[in-house]
This record gives structure tokens, C-alpha cells and sequence, in this order.
């Protein structure tokens, strides 16, 4: 983030590179949701990692949204 206020011309806005890198932290798209499997085992789930798939398709979907929001909103300001 610091180095991206560093390119930023106008210091007291969010340039849309730092939006997108807000978003993209917040969307944070899990590789391996290790806090769900660890809760599914302990409550005695036969496969604990079945969620791994809707996981990924729900983090990246989410990930997208986000993204399309932030441009159609720059787009308009």
C-alpha cells in the first residue's frame, strides 16, 4: 500500500489500484479453508475436506464480484 501512494498523484484519495488491493485483500480467496476442515473433523465429518471445491468456486466468485464492483464504481466516479 505504500508503495502504491507513492505513485498516487492526489494523497488524500484511494487511487483505483488501492481500491482494487483493498478488495482483493478483503475478497481473500482461500487455497485451503484449514479453520472449517479442523471444525468439521472435531464434529466427526467422514470427509472433512469434501469442502475444498465449493470453497474455491465460492471464494472466486466472490473475488470476481468484488473486482466488478470497484471498476463499475470507478467508472462512474
Amino acid at each position: 500500500m505504500q508503495s502504491l501512494q507513492k505513485r498516487n498523484n492526489d494523497k488524500k484519495k484511494l487511487s483505483n489500484e488501492m481500491a482494487i488491493f483493498i478488495v482483493l485483500n478483503t475478497a481473500s480467496i482461500q487455497i485451503i479453508p484449514t479453520t472449517v476442515i479442523a471444525i468439521r473433523n472435531s464434529l466427526g465429518s467422514t470427509n472433512p475436506t469434501a469442502i475444498l471445491f465449493p470453497v474455491w468456486i465460492a471464494t472466486i466468485c466472490a473475488a470476481v464480484s468484488a473486482i466488478l464492483a470497484v471498476k463499475i464504481l470507478i467508472k462512474r466516479w
